[in-house]
């Protein structure tokens, strides 16, 4: 465990007002204000704990509702999971872990959010209610035919999280169920079922420098009392925030790239942040590593004199197969000109 990073900076005290209101405010801007230079790392930290950053605040809680933005975006997860039921994969023998999934996030929101999400308990009886989206279903644990949907996609429909559950076979550990409605280029379809070298082994110096190996053992050793959490970051070129740019929606994303560069768009290119929490459940012991992905455009991140210049940055001074692999090698230099001085080289 000593291979494993894990920050424990005091909580910081509650803002009293965020210089920016929206989306911006919420943000979980990725880097720490000190950093200058990226590598992948097992960058973990304590959940639950509030971060101050130039614009706001960010962290309280391990499910980030998204304020205003709640509604559209589960309107949206919705909307996929009708059209592509696929979105859910499940290996045999995780539904006790899904259960427990649904239970454990139930739970937690009922205690983050008791102004409109409830639970009521009566031994394997509840009673949950999402005074948001309008949800008010009663279900028995175990029991699926109490419950619209299986647990993962009634959960997946209640919460802006994508959801993976990791489980140990053969002494690896192997993503074994999820529903991932917001990927970022890769299917959970094909990705079920995998080791975790399998599927870091496209990243460039992930497996080489062993940082999926401290992953795996940090993942491991998680206790059942504790939550963390990990930051990871992209740009990306869809428009308006697209979540979804999976591989199952590909030709509707597959053009952007080279549409953004030719016409030097780079205002609306997106960095594209992905808040990632570990949790080990309670009753299954399964691991859960779920993802709230979070979106700002570079026109946005321009009017914060601190991300714009940090973002340029880190950028820039990627190496070049790292930047590579993160998509944006070939237009880092004119993406990051436009962010710092108004004008493409």
């Amino acid at each position: 465990m000593t291979a494993v990073t894990v920050a424990t900076e005091a909580v910081p005290a509650p803002i009293e007002a965020a210089p920016i209101q929206g989306h911006t405010a919420r943000l979980p801007w990725p880097f720490p204000d000190d950093l200058s230079a990226f590598r992948y790392s097992v960058n973990v930290e304590p959940g639950r704990s509030p971060h101050r950053t130039a614009a706001g605040q960010w962290g309280a809680h391990i499910v980030d509702l998204g304020g205003e933005e709640y509604g559209a975006i589960m309107a949206e997860r919705r909307r996929i999971l009708d059209a592509d039921p696929q979105r859910l994969k499940m290996m045999p023998g995780m539904m006790p872990a899904a259960w427990d999934l649904l239970l454990y996030y139930l739970r937690d929101l009922s205690l983050s959010y008791p102004a409109i999400m409830s639970l009521e308990e009566d031994g394997d009886r509840f009673h949950w209610r999402n005074r948001a989206l309008g949800t008010d279903q009663a279900f028995v644990l175990g029991d699926l035919d109490s419950l619209p949907y299986d647990p993962m996609t009634f959960l997946g429909r209640e919460i802006p999280d994508d959801l993976l559950l990791v489980k140990e076979r053969d002494g690896k550990l192997h993503f074994d169920a999820g529903l991932v409605t917001f990927a970022a280029a890769w299917s959970v379809s094909f990705d079920v079922g995998m080791s975790m070298y399998e599927i870091h082994s496209p990243v460039p110096r992930m497996n080489r420098e062993r940082i999926t190996a401290r992953a795996e053992q940090f993942l491991s050793h998680l206790p059942a009392d504790q939550v963390y959490r990990r930051v990871n970051w992209t740009l990306s070129a869809s428009g308006s925030r697209k979540l979804d740019v999976s591989l199952e929606e590909l030709p509707e994303w597959g053009t952007d790239i080279a549409e953004l560069v030719r016409d030097k768009d780079w205002g609306r290119l997106q960095l594209r942040i992905e808040v990632e929490h570990f949790i080990r459940l309670p009753m299954t012991g399964a691991v859960t590593f779920n993802i709230r992905t979070h979106m700002s455009s570079l026109e946005e991140i321009k009017r914060i004199p601190a991300w714009r210049d940090q973002l340029a940055t880190v950028v820039l001074e990627l190496p070049e197969d790292l930047a590579a692999y993160k998509g944006f090698l070939d237009y880092r230099q004119d993406a990051m000109a436009w962010l710092t001085d108004g004008s493409a080289s």
